[in-house]
């Protein structure tokens, strides 16, 4: 486990929530999950450029049992040993099964952990200070924030993260998904300067929230496109933002049908698909997500047969 200050200097680049690649029958495809694992790390997501976060919402996280969880913590972490900071997602409504989750992923050996606030109830700037503060008595691992807004309805406003950083001295980092890009550049002035703050809605928000001061962005699109991803990362790095527009511009056609769709879940199951079609393993989803349509298939296999950037499964 690396201390707070490590960790807050290593959660940067591309943060990658991995997919849950799951069998026909619904039970974790756990030689899925070491591929995957491997496949990331080959393409270049490594400690410097890039870190795994396990059993996120991306993974499904809801459709997963606290011991799937901690056997995935085990299986990622087996397989990524040091080479990349493997943060494991520890989301959950109720505070108690945050703090077992938290407890797995310190056995299983993680660099740090993902946490929401407590959702199906909206809460108030006492419920969040009192989850976070609970969980971290019980841990000394590191703790990255997400302000996962659409599930707990309440995108936490500045000073509440303020206070969240000054008083919960676990937290090294902040997975800010505000939809508000003006909301972001205030979040870096504030707290930028004590904790990493990553862009939490990925590609999108590109290369605005690099030049506000995040250090990196969260994605499931590098899945299946982790080339992509650093090079738009790397590029930031070099300040070459002409070079991240091009590179959008290219990834653009796959990164729209990515985003499209009849609701919140539509790009996990139009990822997974995707996967599929270039051999890695996405898998299916579990219910109440249904696997994508014949028609979805053929318009990720029509967008990935014209996809002009260089990945592992493109030969062009």
């Amino acid at each position: 486990m690396q201390s707070f200050d490590e960790l807050r200097e290593n959660i940067k680049g591309v943060v990658v929530v991995m997919t849950t690649p799951f069998k026909d029958n619904y039970e974790v495809d756990e030689e899925g999950v070491r591929k995957l694992t491997r496949f990331l790390i080959e393409s270049g997501i490594k400690k410097g450029t890039g870190v795994l976060v396990p059993t996120g919402s991306t993974g499904e996280c809801p459709m997963l049992s606290d011991e799937e969880r901690a056997r995935i913590f085990k299986i990622v972490k087996e397989e990524a040993g040091d080479a990349v900071p493997v943060l494991g997602g520890c989301n959950h409504t109720d505070t108690r099964t945050v703090i077992k989750l938290v407890k797995y992923a310190e056995e299983a050996g993680l660099d740090g952990v993902m946490i929401s606030p407590p959702y199906y109830w909206k809460p108030n700037e006492e419920i969040i200070l009192t989850h976070y503060k609970a969980i971290a008595r019980e841990s000394k691992m590191g703790i990255m924030v997400y302000n996962n807004w659409f599930a707990s309805q309440w995108d936490i406003p500045v000073e509440t993260l303020a206070k969240l950083v000054d008083e919960v001295p676990n937290i090294v980092a902040l997975k800010e998904n505000t939809p508000y890009i003006e909301k972001f550049w205030k979040v870096v002035n504030a707290i930028g300067d004590k904790i990493s703050v990553i862009n939490g809605s990925g590609e999108p928000h590109e290369p605005y929230t690099a030049l506000m001061g995040a250090r990196g962005f969260v994605t499931g699109e590098a899945c299946i496109i982790p080339q992509t991803c650093v090079a738009i990362y790397q590029a930031e790095i070099q300040k070459d933002y002409e070079k991240v527009k091009d590179i959008l511009l290219k990834a653009k056609p796959l990164l729209d049908f990515f985003f499209a769709g009849e609701h919140g879940a539509s790009y996990l199951i139009r990822i997974k698909a995707a996967m599929n079609l270039v051999g890695l393993p996405g898998g299916i989803p579990r219910l109440p997500l249904l696997p994508a349509s014949e028609e979805i298939k053929q318009q990720a296999k029509k967008l990935l047969d014209e996809y002009p950037l260089p990945e592992p499964w493109n030969k062009k």
